[in-house]
């Protein structure tokens, strides 16, 4: 095999038959960068509701979570927030003794309680929301209202294929679109 030098600095390897397969490098490997780009991005945003209002990152995607979709169960937002349910459970008790979020029992599942926002919560999250969109838009500021509009639909065109992949193999494609999640 030939290694062969590309433009952008990564190397690719030709077979005998005159094909190219891709080296292997983290640095270049999407879910990596994506996922650097995502802890980079969430940690700066942190320190905005972490140091001026005493919240954690898991008690955030709460907040914002329940402000978007009241009604939902610990369940629920372990799976709205891709959270794992300790720290869902870890969040909500942190902000149910602030008394930020409120539980009332579920009709159908004795075990879950059906949870919102306080008035106290809802009005931290609008203390919060317009801070954390000031930093969204410094972050695509370097980016011309054409590149942020493509960028956004790529995003949700990749995001849209991840929720194919996550299809159970017992369920169809076409079955599990038409859903609620």
């Amino acid at each position: 095999m030939d290694t062969v030098q590309t433009r952008k600095g990564s190397s690719r390897q030709r077979n005998g038959a005159g094909k190219s397969t891709r080296e292997f490098k983290l640095h270049a490997f999407l879910p990596y960068r994506l996922n650097r780009l995502a802890g980079h991005l969430s940690k700066a945003l942190s320190a905005v509701y972490q140091e001026r209002f005493d919240l954690s990152i898991p008690q955030w995607r709460v907040l914002a979570t329940l402000q978007a979709e009241p009604g939902l169960t610990a369940r629920d937002l372990a799976s709205a927030t891709s959270l794992d349910k300790v720290s869902v459970s870890r969040a909500l008790a942190g902000l149910v003794d602030r008394e930020l979020v409120q539980r009332s029992p579920h009709r159908h599942d004795a075990r879950s309680s059906i949870l919102r926002l306080s008035r106290r919560g809802t009005a931290l999250f609008r203390r919060i929301a317009p801070l954390a969109l000031a930093r969204e838009a410094h972050w695509l500021a370097p980016l011309s209202l054409r590149e942020r509009d493509q960028f956004l639909r790529l995003l949700a065109k990749l995001e849209a294929g991840l929720e194919i992949i996550e299809v159970p193999p017992t369920q169809s494609v076409r079955g599990a679109q038409g859903s609620a999640a």
